[in-house]
């Protein structure tokens, strides 16, 4: 029997499942072990948590899928700390975009995550592998929740500016800060650095764009149009016809952004995301080479802030 852990480390959590010949047999949820947000002290605590629970004990292979995995420096360190939890385990870090394609069962395609990030990431058939996105908050990220958010602030303190009325995608945004004025929003973006935070009020904007207004569905088009640009750069340089798979929290749950984004997508398939993604991670490290300590490091962009 071939016995395999699979994790999936986000930014808020880390998710894994413990399986032995392709049945799951246990499931475990512990803090972040995500070395960029947390430090190596603190992942190493959260992924003995986890692996405590999963039973390291006959493990052939693990996989971890890490938000902001991206150097040799994080994925290194990663693989150091479970090596350590997991001896004896062949051992295979990769970028969290790539759990989505194979959690959906595929080797060749495209995933579009949106979350608190946004990336794509895609592979053919033969192995080639592109990226585009994944810059994290400071450089990029557009079409993510997060970015989103902080668009719809923006268009609030831009009517500020101009003497316009409060509207009400202002309205909706304030209620949901627990604000009573629109001028309070700055000293609440700069007091309030949680990414997470801003990336959960991007369902105000999703919501009053179905209602029909105007300004949010202005901003939602502009997500669109953004992580569909994203998707077609990897599928040209893949000269992929895909599937396209949509992953990450924000796509997965509002339709209305899946559906701005096919429109801008028509001649691919495009799938969303049904499996949770530490099922990607089980897929591949059942793939693991066990006789081999030189596993292939296959490395994507990110689904969530690089910090």
């Amino acid at each position: 029997m071939r016995t395999v852990i699979g994790i999936d480390i986000g930014g808020s959590k880390t998710h894994g499942v413990r399986s032995v010949d392709g049945v799951p047999v246990g499931e475990a949820v512990a803090g972040s072990a995500n070395i960029a947000a947390v430090g190596v002290a603190e992942a190493g605590r959260q992924l003995d948590a986890l692996i405590a629970h999963l039973d390291p004990a006959g493990v052939d292979a693990v996989c971890a899928g890490a938000a902001g995995a991206d150097g040799a420096d994080s994925i290194g360190a990663l693989e150091r700390l479970l090596t350590e939890r997991v001896p004896g385990a062949s051992v295979l870090v990769v970028h969290d975009a790539r759990l989505v394609l194979a959690a959906a069962g595929l080797d060749a395609g495209v995933a579009l995550i949106s979350g608190t990030g946004s990336v794509a990431w895609g592979s053919r058939a033969d192995g080639s592998e592109a990226r585009a996105g994944g810059w994290g908050h400071l450089l990029g990220d557009e079409g993510s929740g997060y970015r989103i958010a902080l668009d719809a602030v923006r268009h609030a303190l831009d009517r500020m500016d101009a003497g316009a009325p409060v509207d009400a995608l202002t309205t909706a945004l304030l209620e949901r800060c627990g604000l009573a004025a629109r001028e309070q929003l700055i000293d609440h973006v700069y007091a309030t650095q949680d990414r997470r935070y801003w990336a959960g009020q991007a369902g105000a904007v999703v919501e009053l764009s179905g209602a029909g207004d105007s300004a949010a569905a202005v901003i939602l088009e502009e997500a669109a149009d953004a992580l569909a640009a994203l998707a077609g750069r990897v599928l040209d340089r893949l000269g992929n016809p895909g599937p396209v798979v949509l992953g990450g929290g924000v796509l997965v749950h509002q339709p209305l952004l899946q559906e701005a984004v096919r429109n801008r997508l028509p001649h691919v398939e495009v799938r969303v995301l049904t499996e949770a993604p530490v099922a990607g991670a089980v897929r591949l490290a059942a793939t693991l080479d066990t006789a081999s300590s030189e596993q292939p490091r296959l490395v994507a962009g990110a689904g969530e802030p690089r910090a």
